[in-house]
């Protein structure tokens, strides 16, 4: 399980523009992260497939975006849940010294396709919501 935050080029300027204009910084925000949330668990379903023995691992796979505030720092929890069958997924992604990684699986979490994917949703989300409030 790995957690994510908006993070991309010129976020706190967005941040305090959509604030100054009287956006609501923190509705985009879990909008963003829920994209991004979305964006992965897609990728991740589509990689652990090829996987399926008992098909554990593939319903640890956390499918609904909880968005945790700590004062102003937003996460989303993503990937697999390792208390409740996911532990395989580590295994999966990382190899061990008799299995190969699954670069498929490894690059549905931190691939660089990916996580730019992910940067330009989370961006594109919130100039929509400056152009929204701007009207």
């Amino acid at each position: 399980m790995a957690k994510f935050k908006v993070e991309f080029d010129g976020f706190d300027e967005m941040v305090a523009r959509l604030s100054k204009i009287g956006g609501s910084a923190k509705k985009t925000t879990e909008k963003a992260l829920k994209a991004t949330h979305s964006i992965i668990t897609k990728e991740a379903e589509k990689a652990i497939k090829p996987h399926r023995r008992t098909g554990a691992t593939e319903r640890s796979l956390i499918k609904k975006a909880e968005i945790e505030w700590g004062g102003l720092i937003a996460e989303v929890e993503i990937g697999f849940d390792i208390d409740n069958g996911g532990l395989p997924s580590i295994f999966l992604m990382y190899g061990t010294p008799r299995i190969k990684k699954d670069q498929k699986l490894y690059n549905a979490f931190k691939g660089k396709k990916t996580l730019d994917k992910v940067h330009e949703v989370q961006e594109e989300i919130f100039f929509s919501a400056i152009r929204d409030a701007e009207r």
